[in-house]
């Protein structure tokens, strides 16, 4: 059993999770998983496509559950043509989805139905040459382009979901709500901490300006919930302390910086509330937490990243890969930890590797330690930026346009996606509605300007 679900058995008659279609303890858990888990076979490739439900978690917990099995998690939100593209590259054996999905249900043969979900059976044969320190392969990014993903192993996920619950100090009588899917690396965590604990998840597909989410908050005394910069954003615009309610202990923020006045506003209401802010750092190549921002420590140490998580280590490197010493010098953010991916993969003959990155991660991240060794993140060597907890590759965006006759350059910004246009293209509204379409990028995030003067190497 892997550890970070070992917990099942002493919380047995315990609620686990909450969705609209009613309640699961962990016995369920157990019971559901094994349903399906007996009809797999060895040496084998999964495809999960993650929805916020229940019937979702038990086929995870299922195939994450059965030895020698290679498991691809992506979102229900990604494109039919993305999914194809990663069963033609990774041939899997096996894809759990909605059972309601007509284009797997018009292709392969149905094994088992979950609730929802189903277990559909495809026609590539047993994998023989597959390493099994692959466990988990989750998205590096939130286009669409290119099917390649982060490799983690079973260490990394329960390292890493062992370090952020007791971080955390979450109880199994804590409460917790979705506020993000569980197809990306940060809202998989969330859910990962709880059920390690043996705590309870209310599955939520509203939006915070939904009285829905507000009345599960309160209908099931719910103690905590993330969220990325946006979320906040929104949350700050609705004005939260309208909505605190006396049941919530502490919220935690990762998946980019959030600004020095919205982290004010949080820590002032979070400060006369008495209750807690978090503020966390990490990537999907880290499993994908790295850092924690203590909260006695919050306005001494504002804009801060915090510390890495206790048996961890970050140096940073200048450009010329020299360990930089002194303090308030910048250096590329470089990550030590059991919780680091062991590499990529953009194809089946990917999963035959092993660790290649050896414990670390060289982030791309640009950061100044100061004296009291807490880290601020000032910039990226990279050029992708992150919307709503998401990576985004602003080559593959541009490409992307390219591929449709629109050129363009990518500004760095964590806001909004900025596209500085380079020819004479007037339909805005299509290039948005394009991006939406095929990479999910939300078109309130996209900012357009003309440089009709300029040539496409100014950029």
């Amino acid at each position: 059993m892997i550890k970070i679900f070992k917990n099942f058995s002493k919380n047995f008659n315990s609620i686990s999770l909450i969705d609209e279609f009613g309640t699961l303890t962990y016995k369920d858990l157990i019971s559901g998983s094994s349903k399906i888990k007996k009809l797999i076979k060895l040496n084998s490739i999964a495809l999960l496509i993650a929805d916020n439900s229940s019937s979702f978690v038990v086929g995870y917990i299922a195939f994450l559950t059965k030895e020698k099995t290679i498991n691809i998690l992506v979102d229900n939100s990604f494109s039919i043509e993305f999914i194809e593209k990663i069963i033609k590259n990774y041939k899997p054996n096996y894809i759990y989805v909605s059972k309601n999905n007509k284009y797997f249900k018009k292709k392969y043969e149905k094994i088992i139905n979950y609730n929802s979900y189903a277990v559909f059976k495809t026609s590539f044969s047993n994998h023989k040459k597959l390493n099994f320190k692959n466990f988990l392969l989750l998205s590096t990014s939130g286009t669409t382009q290119s099917p390649k993903f982060v490799r983690l192993s079973r260490e990394n996920l329960e390292d890493n979901t062992l370090k952020i619950s007791n971080h955390l100090n979450i109880k199994k009588n804590h409460t917790t709500i979705t506020t993000m899917p569980m197809g990306y690396s940060y809202g998989l965590s969330i859910l990962n901490t709880h059920l390690q604990k043996g705590a309870k998840i209310v599955f939520n597909k509203s939006t915070i300006l939904e009285k829905d989410f507000w009345q599960k908050i309160i209908k099931h005394k719910v103690n905590s919930f993330g969220g990325v910069p946006e979320f906040y954003e929104f949350l700050k615009r609705i004005d939260f302390q309208k909505y605190f309610y006396t049941s919530i202990k502490y919220l935690t923020q990762a998946g980019g910086k959030l600004n020095e006045e919205t982290l004010k506003y949080f820590g002032n209401i979070c400060k006369k509330k008495r209750i807690k802010f978090y503020v966390m750092y990490g990537q999907t190549e880290a499993s994908p937490r790295m850092t924690l921002l203590s909260w006695n420590m919050f306005f001494k140490k504002i804009n801060s990243i915090g510390k890495p998580l206790k048996g961890y280590k970050i140096s940073l490197v200048s450009k010329n890969n020299k360990l930089v010493r002194k303090t308030n010098q910048e250096g590329e953010i470089v990550f030590h930890g059991n919780n680091v991916s062991l590499g990529y993969a953009k194809n089946l003959k990917d999963l035959r590797n092993g660790d290649i990155n050896k414990k670390i991660l060289y982030t791309g991240d640009i950061a100044y330690r100061d004296k009291d060794n807490f880290y601020y993140i000032v910039g990226r060597k990279k050029r992708f930026i992150k919307l709503f907890g998401k990576r985004f590759d602003l080559k593959e965006i541009e490409d992307f346009l390219f591929s449709h006759g629109i050129k363009v350059r990518c500004n760095l910004s964590d806001s909004k996606l900025t596209l500085n246009l380079y020819n004479n293209f007037k339909k805005d509204q299509f290039i948005k509605s394009l991006l939406n379409k095929h990479l999910n990028i939300n078109q309130n995030y996209i900012l357009i300007k003309k440089n009709y003067k300029k040539t496409f190497k100014d950029f």
